[in-house]
């Protein structure tokens, strides 16, 4: 595994990236860290200095105290939880709800994060740029459905599950976020209305939203 010098949490980021969720979940855990900005439009993902810390150049990865780095979203979420269990955050191993919180915290990671990319970036799948707003539609359509699939999975109220606020709350607000004023990401979805305005209200969002620009 790659190592990077630290002895504090160093989280290597971009505005408006998978980031966010990490700083949300870092905010309310209350864990200082360090906040390496990576230009991803000037190609600095690519540079050999951060390909040295994250071999597959993507945004975000977290750098541990102990001088380890692990990137994908949903292994960062996980492994804080492991580090820090008395935040509550993440359903410790025991817990009744750690099945369902895997569950929806995967999905999340796997489907509509991952349908974002084809929805922001529709070069990286087909060099025809004549191509590119079919394939917005198609991701469109497809987060409509997984948006879908997320309102019907919450359980609790105001939060996506019964005991309270966790990361599933943060990454959903996340994901709402990434649709920017676009009516379709909460048009029917009580729920999932109700998780966003929720996490909206923390003053950990506050911070994070701006320095994410909006």
């Amino acid at each position: 595994m790659t190592q990077v010098e630290t002895g504090h949490y160093r989280l290597f980021w971009e505005k408006m990236s998978g980031a966010m969720v990490i700083e949300l979940l870092l905010e309310e855990m209350q864990i200082p860290f360090e906040r390496v900005a990576i230009d991803m439009a000037a190609g600095a993902h690519q540079s050999a200095a951060y390909l040295a810390v994250n071999p597959t150049g993507q945004v975000p990865v977290l750098a541990l105290p102990s001088g380890e780095v692990i990137g994908e979203t949903a292994a960062i979420i996980i492994a804080l939880g492991e580090r820090h269990p008395d935040k509550l955050l993440v359903p410790r191993p025991d817990h009744p709800d750690r099945a369902t919180f895997l569950r929806w915290l995967i999905y999340m990671a796997a489907s509509p994060y991952m349908t974002f990319v084809q929805f922001n970036h529709p070069e990286r799948f087909l060099d025809d740029p004549g191509t590119h707003p079919a394939l917005i539609d198609n991701a469109r359509a497809r987060l409509r459905d997984q948006f879908t699939a997320l309102d019907r999975a919450i359980v609790g109220a105001p939060f996506f599950l019964t005991d309270g606020i966790s990361a599933l709350d943060l990454y959903a607000y996340m994901l709402i976020e990434f649709f920017g004023d676009d009516p379709v990401a909460l048009a029917g979805k009580p729920r999932l209305a109700r998780v966003h305005g929720a996490v909206a209200k923390r003053s950990s969002v506050a911070r994070v939203r701006q320095r994410h620009g909006r």
